[in-house]
């Protein structure tokens, strides 16, 4: 029980076979909770499968199609759930959720901040948040106090609601990013969000701990979240990785924490999977201007010395370097450059797959500062959205799309769309398959209902 009133269970099994289907029971004092379900092991990891599907996603969270004064920030749960039933048909081995599963900002508050330029609507806004959801106190524990009702109104409406029971023949690995810790990755001159304080480590874990899977294979030590394997016999290896949770700043700033960065690195150099791939939660290979991303581009306009570029904010200009992004932390560079020179390195077949930018996109990149990957390109993906609409594209965001950094060389294989979106990646001995699947939802009034509406497939 991982809750204080006997809603939220986690249960191991031990001593299973290996790619074995069983049949799993929900038991209450010998009486059956709902229907069976079936649920298969993985393959041995040292056997070679055939195939793999793998689903990928990311930014699934946001209120049932919440928006004000004429913008909608996220999309219907209607929506949001006939894109995953699309995905679901296509019959996935396992899914990639590539965090943003929470959409709660808190701004350093006990609620979010909604409004804050506009006093009048803030305290409306305020005021209906308690009501519907409660407010945290960010000085007790989660579990046991009204912080638990309070993540679980949260949890009810962005992660139980969507997912249902939809997933239950379906492994889900969920990793975090800056929202799932109740903040926006904000960098001003009256306030900085990360790295994470005390209370949105607890709160990051104290929901993922009553919604999501464990990360069963990680690295030993850490809080069990920052990081995790994703392994299909010998035919495929996945590195999840939190740029969030572990972010630090000054002299030897990361944005993952440098033993988890230690420790997919060298499982990169001796992995003996056929496939490899790094799955960072924010991409190398793009930017949209942010705060804490790999890269110094930023917007601004000409003549601007310093910018904080902020979320919603009335930011102007072009996205470049010609202006230097307040705060941003030249080690995240250095620590991006090992990450990539590690994975092009690698011999063989490797790639990444990567969420936080609301867009489908994928790139070969062929070079990033004075690394020449010209004969060992390195492919990342984009994987795409589900949950944004009006307010919550770069385009809308930001002022900006989102683009190949101006530190970097790529080649375009799938151009930047903000479109609502999941990739399917089929993994065979001989090849890797992404299928980019476009569902929409830029322009409310084409009144797309998130089933597919085009595909792209590129090969590895």
């Amino acid at each position: 029980m991982v809750d204080s009133e006997g809603k939220h269970w986690q249960f191991a099994i031990n001593g299973l076979r290996a790619d074995t289907e069983y049949s799993l029971q929900v038991r209450d004092a010998g009486s059956d909770v709902g229907a069976s379900w079936p649920l298969r092991t993985f393959p041995s990891p040292d056997s070679i499968p055939e195939k793999f599907k793998l689903l990928s996603y990311t930014c699934a969270g946001g209120g049932d199609g919440f928006g004000f004064m004429g913008k909608q920030y996220f999309k219907p749960l209607d929506f949001k759930r006939r894109l995953l039933a699309s995905a679901l048909a296509e019959k996935p081995d396992a899914a990639l959720a590539i965090g943003d599963h929470v959409y709660w900002d808190l701004r350093g508050q006990g609620i979010p901040q909604i409004g804050r330029k506009k006093p009048p609507l803030k305290w409306v806004l305020g005021h209906y948040l308690r009501w519907k959801f409660g407010e945290f106190d960010r000085s007790a524990a989660m579990i046991g106090t009204g912080n638990e009702s309070v993540l679980k109104a949260i949890g009810q409406e962005q992660i139980a609601a969507l997912y249902g029971t939809d997933f239950k023949s379906v492994p889900v690995f969920f990793i975090g990013d800056d929202h799932d810790y109740f903040e926006n990755d904000d960098a001003e001159k009256d306030l900085v969000t990360f790295p994470a304080d005390a209370f949105s480590k607890r709160a990051s874990k104290a929901m993922a701990d009553l919604y999501y899977p464990a990360l069963l294979d990680r690295p030993k030590g850490g809080n069990g979240r920052l990081a995790g394997r994703l392994r299909y016999g010998k035919l495929f290896e996945g590195f999840l990785l939190d740029c969030a949770g572990g972010l630090t700043l000054g002299d030897n700033a990361r944005l993952v924490p440098e033993d988890i960065e230690a420790w997919a690195r060298e499982a990169c150099v001796g992995s003996s999977a056929t496939h490899f791939a790094f799955i960072p939660s924010h991409p190398l290979g793009y930017t949209a201007g942010k705060w804490r991303e790999w890269y110094p581009d930023v917007v601004a306009e000409e003549g601007e010395d310093t910018v904080s570029n902020e979320l919603m904010g009335e930011t102007k200009g072009t996205l470049g370097v010609n202006a230097d992004k307040y705060l941003w932390q030249k080690g995240w560079w250095n620590q991006h450059q090992r990450i990539l020179a590690a994975l092009a390195n690698r011999p063989g077949s490797r790639f990444m797959i990567s969420g936080d930018i609301h867009a489908l996109a994928a790139e070969r990149i062929v070079r990033s500062g004075d690394l020449d990957l010209s004969d060992r390109p390195v492919t990342s993906l984009l994987s795409g959205p589900v949950s944004s609409s009006d307010g919550t594209w770069p385009s809308a965001a930001r002022g900006v799309q989102a683009a190949v950094p101006a530190w970097l060389k790529a080649e375009t294989l799938v151009p930047v769309t903000e479109v609502n979106s999941y990739t399917i990646i089929e993994i065979t001995k001989d090849s890797v398959g992404m299928h980019l699947r476009d569902c929409g939802g830029y322009d409310r009034s084409l009144n797309e209902t998130g089933e597919v509406l085009r595909s792209t497939t590129i090969n590895v």
